[in-house]
């Protein structure tokens, strides 16, 4: 079986369609990465709630601190996906969230060879 990887706007336009945040990566040992979370996969639900943007997806994360799970739209199914935490002391910000954001993209922790070519380019 032969998968093509979808571009970044070709996920957005997914995501938004199904109502759900566009994954662009996650950092190693994190708990998007035991979940199997990856580039590709749109969260739909963290924690029986709904996470159509980021401030929910942070509300949901943070309303259960022992575990989570997450319904992830992958391969046109939906999957869900569970992974019990370290109990935090602090809840999960959205600062903390784009920190990591910035720290996938400038370590370049998505795979070259995962990561469609860039549309600007005309690759």
């Amino acid at each position: 079986m032969v998968l093509t990887m979808q571009s970044r706007s070709q996920l957005a336009q997914l995501a938004a369609a199904l109502g759900g945040i566009p994954v662009w990566g996650c950092l190693p040992g994190s708990a998007a990465a035991r979940l199997g979370v990856r580039y590709g996969d749109v969260i739909l639900s963290v924690n029986g709630r709904s996470t159509p943007n980021v401030d929910d997806y942070i509300e949901a994360r943070n309303g259960r601190r022992d575990g989570l799970v997450v319904v992830i739209f992958r391969d046109g199914r939906e999957h869900t996906l569970e992974v019990s935490l370290e109990a935090r002391a602090v809840p999960l910000t959205r600062a903390q969230l784009e920190r990591t954001a910035d720290q996938v993209a400038a370590a370049r922790l998505l795979p070259s060879e995962r990561m469609p070519p860039s549309e600007s380019n005309g690759a």
